[in-house]
């Protein structure tokens, strides 16, 4: 990816990719990062679901962690999220100036990206939804109708309805619909979510 400019995006999606080192993918989002943090006077903060997720060099530079922070700031930082889960990437959604979110093997990030128009590290490429303007109004009366995470009868005959229509369409994606939720509802919220979607 480009050294940092005036315009560089909010959000920039680092995908895993088959044979090569995560470690490698992640000194040089990391090297993009600390370049545009010092262009822009602000801090660079490293997230992870622990400390020990964070790098082994990263010491007493700024962090934040599922349960402790140091030093962060609460607005105006340039973050990289190592390797979160989809639950953590809930728990701890992006906040910051900037954020590099640097995906696992495991966990498909990608919703995440796509919903918020993040841009793709290796291409370069500004991400959007892939989903008919159907499905989209769907996620927003799931996404309205999960005012009590959707834990209450209402909420999950609604949601319910609403997942039985996606997988109709062809268009029930669990990972996409829990990225499009984060920042809109919490974890536990999202968990319960993509449970209903299992049995839609």
């Amino acid at each position: 990816m480009a050294e940092p400019d005036v315009d560089f995006p909010r959000y920039i999606y680092v995908p895993w990719v088959d044979g090569e080192p995560h470690s490698a993918r992640a000194r040089e989002a990391r090297k993009i990062a600390a370049a545009l943090a010092s262009k822009k006077r602000i801090q660079l903060v490293g997230v992870g679901a622990t400390k020990s997720q964070l790098p082994d060099d990263w010491g007493s530079l700024p962090y934040r962690t599922l349960k402790s922070r140091h030093g962060a700031s609460h607005s105006s930082a340039v973050e990289i999220h190592y390797w979160p889960m989809l639950d953590t990437l809930a728990a701890m959604p992006p906040h910051g100036t900037h954020a590099f979110v640097l995906e696992w093997g495991s966990d498909d990030l990608s919703g995440w990206a796509r919903h918020n128009h993040a841009v793709h590290f290796d291409t370069k490429q500004i991400l959007e939804p892939s989903l008919s303007p159907d499905a989209l109004e769907l996620y927003g009366r799931i996404d309205w109708n999960g005012n009590n995470g959707w834990h209450d009868a209402p909420g999950k005959r609604d949601a319910l309805r609403d997942l039985g229509k996606l997988r109709e369409m062809g268009e029930l994606d669990t990972a996409d619909l829990g990225g499009f939720m984060v920042g809109r509802h919490s974890n536990r919220a999202i968990r319960q979510l993509i449970e209903l979607a299992k049995r839609a």
